[in-house]
């Protein structure tokens, strides 16, 4: 119930924002038009809540639903400043106070001049208020549609300096933050593995928060066995599958072993490879937090890494795949040459590359560098609420070269 109860508080806001910015357009229809628009969203937040059933709006409803909420959202963000700051200015305007009549001889108060171009300040005000509205729609509209355009194949050179001869040139397909369920569906999933079938990546990974729905269980893992990668798939947990239900998933990766399929589930362990004569050990680790509390990361990576990396040899080569991150910091210090890692979605807002949110994780997109150990985060190949803007997403080709 607390993401309905924030929407209502979000709703509400934007009411009053608009109301002090252009109260001509919460008058007559447009007034029952926004209000009928709020009331259906709230509506589609809450079925899944009270229907207590497995079935599903239509997505066309769900998808107005997150624009509508995304439209309130912007409208209370970029509005309020507007709004308060015009309030101010009607506060200090002389020519909106009024006084009385002046003396023959007395000296006429000075108005000050208008601003640009014979423009006031409060109309300045008044039109960009006006403009906040359009905005919001407009930057709604354009992020669903980056969120429902399909993923983009990004490839990435990483060079890492001594890499042996065997594993100049080997290639890894990534793929992350799926959230197979409302928004996306099996069959996106299998476009993902087909695109780095295509791409013939030596080794496939996924690095959490696969599904959100347990339903399409069984087809998100025949989605995963379509890898023909010649070292197969191998992926870690996120925090959408321990809240989803770890149980089932875990049942489902275990099975799918039992079956000889080609992808293998990491928690807190590693898996061998031989490329060329080469032996890599690529570690896995579980996501560091039970339920939703961060109190505890640092102590649960810390006992991952010294679990996940204890077999480690001088002889291989270490790459390391993490959900969160955050991990990037232990596995450099136990050899990791290479972190993948997703969780952050690249914050799903990014202008001119850099992410609007980036203050938000330490490592939120794209890659790193510790010494001779780099992270690569990626920016999610779907995501739980259809809304990108500047961050596309990906499936994600990395090349190993020798630097």
């Amino acid at each position: 119930m607390v993401r309905p109860l924030l929407l209502l508080l979000v709703y509400v806001g934007a009411w009053a924002v608009l109301r002090a910015l252009w109260p001509d357009l919460l008058r007559g229809w447009r007034r029952w038009v926004l209000l009928g628009g709020s009331v259906m969203s709230l509506a589609v937040w809450l079925f899944p809540l009270l229907a207590g059933t497995h079935v599903e709006l239509p997505a066309a409803l769900r998808i107005l639903a997150v624009g509508w909420s995304i439209s309130a959202i912007i409208v209370v963000l970029a509005g309020t400043p507007i709004a308060l700051l015009r309030k101010w200015v009607d506060r200090k305007s002389p020519e909106l106070v009024p006084s009385a009549p002046l003396a023959s001889d007395a000296i006429a108060p000075i108005t000050p001049p208008p601003a640009l171009g014979g423009m006031s300040r409060r109309s300045l005000l008044t039109n960009a208020g006006r403009a906040v509205p359009l905005l919001a729609a407009g930057t709604s509209t354009v992020g669903l549609a980056g969120g429902a355009t399909g993923f983009t194949l990004k490839s990435v050179e990483v060079r890492l300096p001594g890499l042996p001869a065997a594993l100049d040139g080997f290639r890894i397909g990534q793929i992350t933050d799926v959230h197979v369920g409302t928004f996306i569906d099996t069959h996106y999933l299998r476009e993902t593995v087909a695109a780095m079938n295509e791409a013939q990546v030596d080794l496939q990974v996924m690095t959490g928060d696969l599904i959100d729905d347990l339903d399409q269980l069984d087809g998100t893992m025949a989605a995963l066995e379509s890898c023909r990668a010649r070292h197969g798939m191998l992926a870690v947990l996120g925090n959408h599958e321990h809240w989803r239900g770890l149980d089932e998933v875990l049942g489902a990766y275990a099975q799918s072993q039992e079956r000889g399929g080609p992808v293998r589930l990491l928690v807190d362990s590693s898996h061998v490879i031989e490329h060329g004569g080469q032996r890599v050990r690529i570690v896995g680790v579980d996501y560091p937090m039970s339920g939703r509390s961060h109190r505890v990361k640092a102590e649960r990576m810390r006992q991952s890494a010294e679990k996940a990396f204890q077999d480690t040899a001088s002889d291989e080569v270490v790459l390391c795949l993490s959900h969160h991150p955050d991990f990037f910091n232990h596995a450099a210090e136990r050899g990791a040459r290479l972190t993948l890692a997703g969780h952050t979605h690249g914050g799903q807002v990014a202008f001119f590359g850099v992410p609007a949110f980036w203050f938000a994780f330490q490592y939120m997109l794209g890659r790193y560098r510790r010494g001779d150990h780099q992270l690569y985060v990626s920016g999610g190949t779907g995501h739980w609420l259809p809304f990108r803007l500047g961050v596309p997403p990906e499936v994600t080709v990395l090349t190993l070269r020798a630097a």
